[in-house]
């Protein structure tokens, strides 16, 4: 669920159903609470993949998105100020220890078996749990690519994590703000670059020099 035209919530429009199956997100949210934690501050004016944001908005983004989506796996509405639009500015002080910590704190909520089950709203939009699981997934997997590749810091992307994502996402209706416009990358291409090609990415991208 990683749109980048809509607010930090990254609300999904018409999620595809998805049978209630707990996907284990600590993988993921450790490999991008790792790049977080070592972006410096001349990163954060560096234009990312996820257009029209710097690393320093998307920075802002996943720190909302990880208390919204929080609010989510506990079925509890998702605050107000959760859903205005990322910007660095709005990036409170203390982030490079804070937004890690929310991360783990994220991925221990939807540990819960409960958190995959039943209905739930993400954002303002109500819709199956299990697919607003994999939505988080999403965010935490693409968000990580995202980072790293503005930054050149290294990244650990568990291929199970990618694997389900492609096999999730093909059934998700392309729904206006969902995601950009897919890039072609070839069948026998990386996993994780069908992945990003498939949200609007271009696997080949790089920060201008």
């Amino acid at each position: 669920m990683d749109t980048t035209d809509t607010p930090r919530d990254q609300t999904p429009r018409a999620p595809a159903p998805h049978d209630p199956v707990p996907h284990d997100l600590a993988p993921a949210a450790d490999a991008l609470a790792a790049v977080v934690a070592t972006v410096r501050e001349e990163h954060l004016s560096v234009p990312t993949p996820a257009a029209p944001y710097a690393v320093g908005d998307l920075l802002d983004h996943v720190d909302g998105m990880a208390a919204g989506m929080l609010a989510t796996a506990r079925k509890r509405p998702v605050p107000p100020e959760l859903l205005g639009e990322s910007d660095a500015a709005l990036l409170r002080p203390g982030w490079r220890e804070r937004v890690p910590a929310a991360l783990r704190d994220l991925a221990a909520a939807w540990a819960d078996p409960a958190a995959w089950e039943g209905e739930t709203v993400a954002g303002t939009v109500p819709l199956p749990a299990a697919a607003a699981g994999m939505f988080v997934l999403d965010e935490l997997v693409v968000h990580g690519w995202d980072l790293a590749r503005a930054t050149g810091l290294p990244l650990r992307t568990a291929e199970a994590d990618v694997l389900a994502l492609l096999a999730f996402l093909r059934d998700v209706p392309r729904a206006p703000g969902l995601f950009g416009p897919p890039v072609a990358v070839p069948d026998d291409a990386p996993a994780l670059d069908r992945l990003v090609g498939l949200t609007g990415r271009d696997p080949a991208w790089a920060p201008p020099r």
